[in-house]
């Protein structure tokens, strides 16, 4: 096994034009350090995976499904119970419903286990990082996976059903065979490959923002390639790894891009995207675009094929079976629906393209400035100053040497995939996806995931140099350890001084008291500096800043607790957004109860209004029922009930719909929420709001106070519904389902 390298500062130098080794031999390269043995190590990654792991799966049932996790898992169980699939680009990929089909079959449907594939998805992205500390350190690694296992966000939706924890999974098992496949281009990385980025393909339509990040950073490594095949100094079967890597990706993926060709549709006066529901499905072709979306998808095919047989028949045939076998697979549902394979190559870029001028959440450009503060503070902090320290190291221009050195040569295909190169990849791939993710119409919390990524993989990083840095015997010799706890004190004096009310008559008293806190808060943040510093002015500043790091770290330990576990279903979190309320759990079982009792079991009457797509998440809770009918009551003509049982009425119909109900039969039980929502009133937000907020004591009172406590003044939105109970079903039990 490769020793794990902790590089020297002069690892972040490029080498000379050419890509020739400098004279002499080359800097010494640290290891790890000698307190972290292997056995220790792997100790480390047991225990944290394991910890994740329960962090994942308690009370996974206990939080009620949401509107979008109900569709999941509904068409999922409908796989199960043998009713088939057909690939619909507004669920995405088609991945997560086989994953859930097949977990319903092992072990049951319910809402625990209709939310168990992504919770193992989300403590295997914690084991991960395990195969990245060649670059990123062993620290490094070990901070990176510590992140990821208590990043608010990653826990809050690998606890959810929705499929972006998988392709977070994904996208890193694919970043590091990419990697590992540059640096030691071995076949069985590029197979690995083409796996996931088939089943990536398969989960979510975000796949392709990923392959433009990570392959317009490849591209950038393979100028030189490129160049010398251009002008015919170098076949396509001499391509450098990094050029071999991206041709397989690129020639993969190519066909998937085909939609994005509908920017002629204009002009040429055809149809290659519809936008309107009701003339067809929406992101397909009509009438002539047809024709020409079959062409534009074979050529690109054909091209495709042409590129992989010129570099390595035998490879690229390989890794194409192995990616079309998946793709094939999964979007035909195991071949029992062929159309699959074209809503999968045009339909799944384009339905979405479609959709940018619907902007579903609209939300403001900034949205993710304020979720990311609010949450990952800890991870923006360390990736900004990773990125930073990077740069002022002599990092910025390191990947530059690539675009002329000869990266055929035997002696340089290692120094291709440099830890160096690979944080400059981070940064790359964080920037671009936080542009992409900022500019796209839609923005949702969950898609945070992707924002947060590969700025966990850069704030891992630097951590992990800070660890590495410090000189720990120093730190207990000179007493530079007292800086953690004047640290922590320091903050807490801060906040006191924030939040303190002065009296509306100053005394004596309250003087001294708000300057005897002004006293203590300087003097604390000099002890810092003084105990920090005496390890050295530079050394005592990386102590400093792990300090804050360990403070932040247990913040958002407490942010992603409070997130996941105390306010899950309450969307007094932004993570939470919308969602569905309890009332709906406690609703279904006062109604499954009583089902029982009158003997009536599955086969009782429930009518649902359908008003407003309030059939969801009612579809999946009531899916093993016989009689459940979806009518509206927004109709002045109302739904006949003439069998009593259960009805569920918005309350934009309660008007229309409660005379006839009760002259059915029926009393009105409880009006509940059905779904409820984060207020947003940060929607408002301008640059002078925000100027004048920063010179606002109470604006920083009111930030503060979410931010610590999630308190605010602004009411929760929410959407409600009324249950009416037939007068058998009343008689049964006085008990109140809410």
């Amino acid at each position: 096994m490769r020793n794990p390298i902790v590089y020297h500062p002069s690892a972040f130098q490029p080498p000379p034009p050419g890509g020739q080794p400098p004279d002499g031999p080359p800097p010494a390269r640290r290891l790890s350090p000698p307190w972290l043995t292997f056995r220790w190590e792997l100790a480390f990654y047991v225990g944290l995976v394991l910890v994740a792991l329960a962090m994942r799966v308690w009370e996974l049932g206990d939080r009620a499904m949401h509107h979008d996790e109900s569709l999941h898992a509904l068409y999922s169980w409908y796989i199960a119970d043998g009713r088939g699939y057909d690939h619909d680009p507004l669920l995405h990929g088609p991945l997560q419903f086989h994953l859930n089909a097949l977990v319903f079959f092992l072990f049951g449907d319910n809402d625990a286990t209709a939310r168990i594939a992504y919770a193992l998805a989300g403590t295997a992205l914690v084991a991960l990082p395990w195969l990245l500390r060649d670059w990123l350190g062993r620290v490094g690694a070990m901070s990176v996976a510590v992140l990821l296992a208590f990043s608010p966000t990653l826990l809050y939706f690998s606890r959810f059903a929705r499929n972006d924890i998988l392709v977070a999974a994904l996208t890193l098992g694919l970043v590091i065979v990419v990697w590992r496949y540059m640096r030691d281009r071995q076949p069985a990385s590029l197979y690995i490959a083409a796996g996931l980025l088939a089943l990536a393909f398969a989960t979510k339509e975000t796949v392709y923002i990923t392959l433009f990040s990570i392959g317009a950073f490849l591209a950038f490594l393979s100028l030189g390639d490129a160049r010398d095949v251009l002008f015919g100094r170098l076949k396509l079967s001499e391509i450098s790894a990094p050029s071999a890597i991206l041709l397989v990706l690129f020639t993969l993926s190519l066909p998937m891009a085909a939609a994005a060709t509908a920017v002629v549709q204009g002009p040429l006066g055809i149809t290659l995207l519809n936008d309107d529901p009701a003339a067809g499905r929406v992101g397909l072709p009509l009438d002539g675009g047809q024709y020409l979306a079959v062409v534009v998808t074979v050529v690109l095919a054909a091209i495709a094929v042409a590129l992989g047989l010129m570099w390595d028949w035998r490879r690229w045939l390989l890794c194409a079976g192995i990616f079309w076998a998946i793709y094939v697979l999964l979007f035909t549902s195991f071949l029992s629906s062929p159309a699959g394979v074209a809503t999968g190559v045009w339909q799944s870029l384009g339905y979405w393209l479609a959709q940018q001028d619907v902007g579903r959440g609209g939300q403001p450009w900034y949205y993710y400035f304020v979720i990311g503060s609010n949450y990952e503070f800890l991870v923006v902090a360390a990736a900004v100053g990773g990125a930073v320290w990077y740069w002022l190291r002599g990092g910025g221009l390191a990947p530059l040497d690539v675009v002329w050195a000869t990266t055929r040569r035997e002696h340089n295909r290692e120094a291709i995939a440099t830890p160096a190169r690979f944080v400059a990849v981070l940064i790359f791939w964080g920037v671009v996806n936080f542009l992409v993710l900022t500019h796209a119409a839609e923005k949702m919390p969950w898609l945070l995931t992707h924002v947060m990524l590969p700025g966990t993989l850069l704030g891992g990083f630097a951590i992990g140099r800070l660890v590495e840095s410090a000189p720990w015997r120093s730190v207990v010799r000179e007493g530079a350890w007292l800086a953690f706890p004047l640290t922590a004190l320091s903050l807490l004096l801060a906040y006191r001084v924030l939040f303190y009310d002065s009296p509306s008559v100053i005394d004596v008293t309250a003087f001294l008291r708000v300057w005897g806190l002004l006293f203590l808060l300087f003097g604390a943040v000099a002890g810092v500096f003084y105990f920090a510093t005496r390890i050295g002015t530079r050394q005592g500043m990386g102590l400093a800043a792990l300090t804050l790091a360990a403070v932040l770290l247990a913040l958002g330990v407490r942010a992603g607790w409070t997130a996941a576990y105390h306010n899950g279903e309450t969307p007094t979190e932004m993570l939470v957004y919308t969602m569905s309320s309890p009332d709906l759990v406690s609703i279904f079982q006062d109604v499954e109860r009583r089902s029982q009792q009158t003997g009536e079991g599955e086969s009782i009457p429930i009518s649902i209004d359908g008003h407003s797509g309030f059939a969801w998440p009612w579809a999946w809770y009531f899916r093993h029922y016989d009689s459940v009918g979806y009518p509206t009551y927004a109709s002045p003509r109302q739904p006949d009930n003439p069998n009593g049982g259960v009805v569920l009425v918005h309350v934009n119909n309660e008007e229309l719909a409660d005379e006839g109900l009760r002259d059915a039969g029926f009393t009105q039980i409880m009006r509940y929420k059905h779904r409820w929502w984060f207020p947003e009133s940060y929607r408002n937000l301008t640059p002078g709001t925000a100027w004048n907020g920063l010179w606002d004591r109470g604006a920083w009172q009111s930030a503060f106070r979410y931010w610590l406590f999630r308190e605010f003044e602004t009411p929760l939105g929410s959407e409600d519904a009324f249950l009416y109970y037939s007068e058998d079903l009343l008689q049964l039990g006085a008990r109140d389902p809410g």
